[in-house]
């Protein structure tokens, strides 16, 4: 009975993965390849007129391009403005903030869109995509208000140095080596994807979780929750990536309808946020920013972000509700 669980398992899961794998590998190497050489002197004058919507010094433009390269180097970076004197506490926390669209459109169309388009489809998976971004771009805009309404404007002058050095934090392009990064990254991705994956299509064809889900769904219905849901929730915790996947694997076997995938994902979102604001993202920033704007910068931006999560699930409980 075990060997045919197993089976059943690897049936599901291998049809998500022949897809989802190839997908997560290119989705990385032209991530690599667009953060490097004349690409991302492009994007860099692309992004730049973000300092005149928000009023901010020129040199920060290169912090936007940063979010795209490393958000760790550009919170680095925009630590040596706030250190040096060039913005004001309250811009910290603005440009901070602003940094959510170019830092989400990277992570949502390199790293979440494959597995997304691959275990969803493309009417779910684009749904959750424009939902992803137009979070992202809230905490943005909500940047430039906070900017535009709390801090003094600056004056043109900048420290050339420091925007050089953004510059050449970019190496030059190279396929081979972009190849040989991508491919890290996507074994950092598939390591933990393909377990959790595996691990919940053999938990749903236990007999246990076929009676636990007989016994908890009338609970769970006032709620607007399935078991299933619950399953991604909890898969989404460490990683959103996992989410997905759990999700992909229970809408192919019937145990997630199509109407709750998009709710039950932004549940998810909600608590990986949480989880990972304070497993990672706070210790990296009290040692990037020191421990008060660390705490500060923290406090406010994931607290925006969840607020803004939140309100999509009330939004998807309302649609579910019509």
């Amino acid at each position: 009975m075990m060997t045919m669980n197993i089976q059943l398992a690897l049936t599901d899961v291998l049809v998500m993965w022949k897809f989802a794998l190839p997908a997560m590998f290119l989705g990385c190497y032209f991530g690599v390849v667009l953060r490097t050489g004349k690409c991302f002197a492009f994007f860099s004058k692309v992004m730049k007129p973000m300092t005149v919507v928000g009023n901010l010094p020129e040199a920060l433009g290169s912090f936007f391009i940063l979010c795209l390269l490393n958000r760790y180097a550009a919170n680095a970076m925009l630590a040596d403005f706030g250190r040096n004197g060039t913005v004001s506490k309250n811009t910290l926390v603005a440009v901070y903030l602003m940094g959510a669209l170019p830092t989400g459109i990277y992570f949502t169309l390199f790293t979440f869109s494959p597995v997304l388009i691959s275990s969803l489809g493309w009417s779910l998976g684009t749904s959750f995509i424009a939902i992803n971004l137009g979070m992202s771009a809230l905490v943005t805009i909500i940047g430039f208000m906070w900017n535009r309404l709390l801090a003094k404007r600056h004056d043109a002058s900048q420290t050339s140095a420091l925007q050089e050095s953004c510059y050449a934090v970019a190496d030059k392009t190279d396929l081979l080596i972009a190849g040989k990064k991508a491919f890290q990254q996507f074994w950092n991705i598939a390591v933990v994807f393909m377990p959790v994956t595996l691990a919940f299509a053999c938990l749903m064809h236990t007999e246990f979780i076929k009676t636990g889900i007989a016994a908890l769904e009338p609970g769970l219905r006032w709620v607007n929750l399935t078991t299933g849901g619950v399953l991604v929730i909890i898969a989404g915790i460490p990683t959103l990536i996992a989410a997905i996947g759990v999700a992909g694997t229970l809408l192919q076997s019937g145990a997630l309808a199509p109407r709750d995938v998009i709710f039950v994902l932004l549940l998810a979102s909600f608590f990986h946020n949480v989880y990972d604001g304070l497993s990672r993202v706070l210790p990296t920033n009290l040692s990037i920013f020191g421990s008060k704007t660390g705490v500060t910068v923290t406090v406010i931006g994931t607290g925006i972000y969840l607020g803004v999560v939140a309100v999509g699930v009330s939004l998807a409980i309302w649609l579910k509700a019509i």
